[in-house]
């Protein structure tokens, strides 16, 4: 069987075709597995809905969740002594994912054999956040015995999952998926006449999804009870983890259209406190996060309706059920149809619908960044200036590949290092000092003796259909010789 994952922040789906649909590997009644990690000297690692009940009170500290948003920051979680990386965390939530789905598959009479996996990530998550999560998948899985097949955008995979029940000609839809921590957004054309069904024409992301909606609650909750009972509730992990889990059960009454109100119910030294929190309230402390990803998805959708007539607005991912969503894109977007499609279930279905193609050349993405390596620009002169030099630009079409010529900067260099450097930057070149730029690796190329300055070398990059990186670079005679590339570990 093939398998989709989405690896979500709060929520992690596994799934295969069955009968021609796909099928939710999990038991009956299971939204999700939680993304969530536990670990203790008595209980070991626990995952999901275990790691959630273990990590409760005072054994709150011992409990990870989010990890996925963790992963650029490089942090690494230190939980009743043991130290424990993110690559750690998400690869124990994959082998529990691979498992139930294993166990599932069986008790549905389903080959349990798994030939390839596709793998869903956030629109705008780096080479190194991808590395990390690929990397983590295929140490689960074991490197030669399950290839996995793609990694795609989520919100791509949405798109695909939306087309799979209505594939039609020339069609344009603009996909928002709000998550439980990013918005990402992609523009998506479908021709069923051509080989390539699903050409990706943009996609971006905000870094904001459910938790923060969550975090407003929490600090609103947790004012309203500080001031009732006199309890300092910020530093104490367990009155915070309490909070969370109050706050998140508000926002989910708050998303029934029934509701116009819900009550938080927070139990704290043997009493119990309770705040009401009408949708209204909740709508205003909410208000600025729900306008940056409707920013995100209106600078999408600006930069191509003259070229594109946009059909459809696509609301995907848990987050967007909540109702201030549909109101707020019905306000921004009135001339567009908004519909609501399988939010909790879109992004895995396909992922795996993706997954169980014959081949998988069907899509055509774009770079989601841009790739250069460092430079000067005279060397040893008065005007030189530390640079770098873009090779592959932000939205060059998948797979693709570039590049460009550099000489050492000294005579008799025996090793020329070429740092690579990835952007939201698309000139040609930009002084090395400016901010937002994430070093992702370093390629090396080993000379001939005795070398001269002015000896021409190439590094060449490579994105392949997975947005992944290939780095080589060549000397004079064009020999890919002695060159080595290391992606740089969060």
């Amino acid at each position: 069987m093939f398998l989709g994952i989405d690896f979500g922040t709060s929520f992690s789906q596994v799934s295969t075709m069955y009968l021609g649909q796909p099928l939710l590997l999990l038991n009956p009644g299971e939204y999700g597995i939680p993304s969530e990690f536990y670990y203790d000297r008595d209980c070991g690692i626990l995952i999901g809905q275990d790691a959630l009940d273990a990590g409760q009170g005072e054994a709150a500290a011992n409990l990870v969740t989010e990890v996925k948003m963790a992963i650029l920051s490089g942090k690494s979680f230190v939980l009743d002594g043991k130290t424990f990386s993110a690559k750690d965390i998400i690869k124990e939530i994959y082998k529990t994912l691979i498992l139930k789905a294993v166990q599932v598959a069986k008790k549905r009479s389903i080959n349990t054999n798994i030939e390839g996996i596709v793998i869903s990530v956030p629109a705008k998550f780096g080479m190194q956040e991808r590395g990390l999560i690929s990397e983590a998948a295929r140490e689960c899985l074991g490197t030669t015995k399950v290839p996995i097949r793609a990694i795609i955008k989520e919100p791509v995979a949405a798109a695909i999952s939306y087309y799979n029940t209505e594939l039609e000609d020339n069609k344009y839809i603009l996909v928002y998926d709000l998550g439980g921590g990013t918005c990402d957004v992609a523009l998506v054309r479908s021709d069923s006449s051509s080989a390539e069904h699903y050409t990706v024409v943009d996609s971006d992301m905000v870094r904001l999804g459910g938790k923060n909606w969550d975090e407003e609650l929490v600090k609103y909750i947790t004012q309203i009870i500080e001031n009732k009972s006199g309890i300092r509730i910020k530093g104490n992990v367990g009155y915070e983890e309490k909070i969370r889990r109050t706050a998140i059960t508000v926002k989910h009454d708050l998303s029934d259209p029934s509701k116009s109100r819900s009550i938080a119910r927070v139990e704290l030294n043997g009493r119990i406190y309770t705040t009401p929190i009408s949708k209204t309230v909740f709508d205003e402390i909410t208000a600025h996060l729900l306008r940056q990803t409707l920013d995100c998805l209106q600078d999408v959708y600006d930069k191509h309706s003259a070229s594109c007539k946009i059909d459809e607005i696509i609301c995907v991912g848990g987050s967007s059920n909540m109702l201030q969503v549909e109101e707020g894109l019905l306000k921004r977007f009135p001339k567009c149809k908004i519909r609501l499609y399988e939010p909790e279930h879109a992004v895995v279905n396909g992922a795996t619908i993706y997954a169980n193609m014959p081949q998988i050349n069907v899509l055509k993405d774009v770079a989601s960044f841009s790739y250069g390596t460092d430079s000067n620009t005279h060397y040893g002169y008065p005007d030189n200036k530390e640079i770098v030099s873009n090779i592959i630009i932000k939205g060059s079409r998948l797979p693709v590949t570039q590049s460009k010529g550099y000489c050492p900067t000294v005579a008799g260099q025996e090793i020329v290092a070429f740092r690579i450097y990835e952007s939201e930057y698309t000139d040609d070149e930009y002084d090395r000092v400016r901010p937002d730029k994430r070093f992702v690796g370093t390629v090396e190329l080993k000379l001939p003796p005795n070398s001269p300055k002015d000896l021409s070398l190439r590094c060449q990059l490579s994105l392949n259909t997975e947005g992944m990186l290939e780095v080589t670079a060549s000397e004079p005679s064009g020999k890919k010789v002695m060159s080595t590339f290391k992606l740089q570990a969060l």
